[in-house]
């Protein structure tokens, strides 16, 4: 879990950077995208694996165990009362969901060096994206904060400055 905080952490700190330099070259949207996607999936593996019963198979790949699932795959384990009580469990709406797969399918894309046109809404999809970590890491945590505090205190600094930048660009 700590090590999950840590991935949060350095994705979202690559999230900012290239939100920021998309003001001068708006094709960092893309890697901007790559970043959150990278938090939300260590967020999702720090709070599907917070609890003491919690088993490496919340976050395993099922075709694939040596690996971590995919987000979306995590994201449906933790919408589900069989891996997440409330308040932890994730609650989406169809909307924030369907915002949640255009971050991902930015980032897809990204990765695979595949030409995607970005959404006139990912700018606000990549909100929905931090305030869902926001969720799972700070103020809803399935594990327990005060071992991983420090760490927690800089994700909360580094969603706020990267709230910021999100808020300064036009969001439709």
């Amino acid at each position: 879990m700590r090590l999950a905080l840590f991935a949060v952490l350095q994705a979202l700190r690559l999230a900012r950077r290239e939100a920021d330099g998309a003001a001068q070259d708006p094709a960092r949207l893309r890697w901007a995208a790559l970043g959150i996607v990278s938090a939300l999936q260590g967020a999702l593996v720090a709070a599907l694996s917070g609890y003491e019963t919690a088993t490496i198979d919340a976050v395993q790949n099922p075709s694939q165990p040596e690996r971590l699932a995919p987000v979306a795959f995590l994201l449906r384990r933790a919408r589900s009362a069989g891996f997440l009580n409330a308040p932890e469990r994730v609650e989406l709406s169809g909307s924030r969901q369907r915002a949640l797969e255009r971050v991902i399918d930015v980032r897809n894309a990204a990765v695979h060096a595949l030409s995607v046109e970005i959404p006139e809404t990912l700018v606000r999809d990549m909100r929905v994206a931090t305030a869902l970590i926001e969720h799972m890491v700070l103020q809803a945590p399935a594990f327990d904060p005060a071992p991983v505090r420090v760490v927690s205190a800089l994700i909360a600094d580094e969603l706020k400055a990267l709230e910021g930048v999100l808020r300064e660009m036009p969001a439709d």
